[in-house]
C-alpha cells in the first residue's frame, strides 16, 4: 500500500508542478486583462476623438484653402517677373533718350 501511495505521490508531484505553473500564468493574465481594461477606449472616447480630428481636419482644410486664395502661383511670378523686366527696359530706353537729350543739349550750346 505504501508503494503504491508513493508512486502515486511521484505521479502527482509533475501535475503539482504543472497546476502551480497554471495559475501563476491565470494570475498574470487577471492582471493583464484588468490593466488592458481599464485602458481600452470605450465607444465615447472613440466618438469623442472622431469629434475632435473632424474639427481639426476642417481647420486644416479652411487653412488651406486660404493659403491656395491668397498664396501666388507659378504663373502669377512668372507674369510679375515679365511686368518687372518690361518697367526696367522702357525705363533704361527712357533714361538713355534722357541722357542724349542732356548731352545733345550741351554739345549745342557748346558750339559757336
Amino acid at each position: 500500500m505504501e508503494t503504491e501511495t508513493s508512486q502515486t505521490n511521484e505521479q502527482l508531484a509533475p501535475l503539482d508542478q504543472r497546476l502551480t505553473a497554471v495559475e501563476r500564468n491565470l494570475a498574470v493574465l487577471t492582471v493583464e486583462v484588468a490593466v488592458l481594461t481599464k485602458t481600452a477606449a470605450t465607444k465615447e472616447d472613440l466618438m469623442h476623438l472622431h469629434r475632435v480630428l473632424g474639427a481639426d481636419i476642417a481647420r486644416i482644410d479652411a487653412t488651406l484653402a486660404a493659403m491656395l486664395q491668397n498664396g501666388a502661383t507659378k504663373a502669377d511670378l512668372a507674369a510679375l517677373e515679365t511686368r518687372i523686366m518690361k518697367w526696367m527696359i522702357a525705363t533704361l530706353i527712357g533714361v538713355g533718350a534722357l541722357n542724349s537729350t542732356l548731352v545733345l543739349i550741351v554739345v549745342k550750346l557748346m558750339q559757336p
